[in-house]
């Protein structure tokens, strides 16, 4: 408040000792000459007193505010602007009408002004031309996704694909291409067989339009099980394993490695059965349990059928008791639906 008062008081009279000064205030009427000059200094000082109490303000409240800093940057720099502009305008006055004491007197006026004018536009911080153009939003890019042997054989992947489910960038390691090389070279019919149709899938995906498949010539020599290999390249691009391993689910999980579990998938989109639904199913084996019969899904889904172990190699209806959600998958426990006797009249 005391810094108000001075700054008030200090170019109130400041403004009256230049008109006193210039002595170019003409009489008013009912004053004298130096009672126009003192009134109209004072006048003038009040006014400059004004303007530059609420430009304080103004700076105080800006460097308060968050990027205010850069707005009071972008002011100065246009009342830089302004003041000279002022000063050409000025300059031009003076050249128009020289000796005029009036125009020195407007000549101060007019730098203020537009000095003032240009600084409380550029804080705002509002183009002075237009709108700038917006550049385009960029949509984050998918994760890569790194595809594990199980994945490839378990052959999924490739309808999967085919669906758009997977987006991004699809990434098979060298060391994983060289394992499932392996498995197809395999003495072991049963395994060289999986082999060659993880190969053929791997080709089909290569030839897809919906992904994009890269393979990557990155190996850790020092690390022996590819699974940890494929867990440590996880970590390096910061990408999801694509698995149907069930110890590589876990272990990467632990590892803080994103996984894409198609059996969790495969899971998670089966149909919810609740207790009293009908269903048809076609007991194959015997179960565990005395009398049980066992059948699957078109899905996989096993079936375990409470005394259906006579109805081994035919098709039932069945009414869901209940069913469990396992590691392994969704098992569902039935009842034989039983057709009421007809007694003959």
């Amino acid at each position: 408040m005391v810094f108000k008062v001075f700054i008030y008081g200090a170019l109130i009279a400041l403004g009256i000792l230049m008109s006193l000064a210039e002595g170019w205030v003409p009489p008013i009427v009912g004053l004298h000459a130096w009672e126009a000059q003192i009134l109209v200094g004072a006048v003038g000082g009040l006014t400059v007193a004004l303007f530059v109490t609420n430009l304080i303000s103004l700076l105080q409240r800006q460097l308060s505010q968050e990027g205010g800093a850069r707005k009071l940057a972008h002011g100065a720099l246009l009342g830089l602007v302004g003041a000279l502009l002022g000063v050409a305008v000025s300059w031009g006055l003076a050249l128009l009408f020289p000796g005029n004491p009036l125009v020195r007197a407007l000549q101060g006026v007019i730098v203020l002004l537009l000095t003032g004018g240009g600084f409380v536009v550029g804080q705002r911080g509002e183009p002075l031309w237009g709108e700038p153009p917006k550049p385009p939003e960029l949509s984050p890019s998918p994760p890569l996704k790194l595809v594990d042997t199980s994945a490839i054989i378990d052959g999924r992947i490739g309808d999967l694909a085919k669906t758009g489910f997977i987006e991004g960038k699809i990434l098979i390691a060298e060391f994983v291409l060289s394992e499932l090389q392996a498995i197809a070279d395999s003495q072991d019919n049963l395994r060289r067989r999986k082999g060659r149709r993880g190969l053929d899938i791997l080709g089909e995906l290569r030839r897809s339009a919906e992904v994009q498949v890269e393979v990557l010539n990155k190996d850790y020599p020092h690390i022996l099980d590819v699974d940890r290999k494929l867990i440590q390249l996880a970590k390096e691009l910061n990408a999801k394993i694509i698995t149907t391993d069930y110890n590589l689910n876990k272990v990467a999980k632990v590892e803080g490695v994103p996984v894409l579990n198609i059996n969790e998938l495969a899971n998670a989109v089966k149909p919810r059965f609740i207790p009293g639904e009908e269903i048809e199913v076609e007991v194959i084996d015997r179960g565990e349990e005395i009398n049980q019969g066992v059948g699957y899904l078109d899905d996989g889904t096993m079936v375990v059928v409470e005394n259906g172990r006579r109805f081994i190699g035919k098709k039932i209806k069945a009414i869901v008791n209940s069913s469990l959600q396992t590691e392994a998958g969704k098992m569902l426990f039935v009842r034989p639906k039983v057709e009421p006797v007809k007694w003959e009249q």
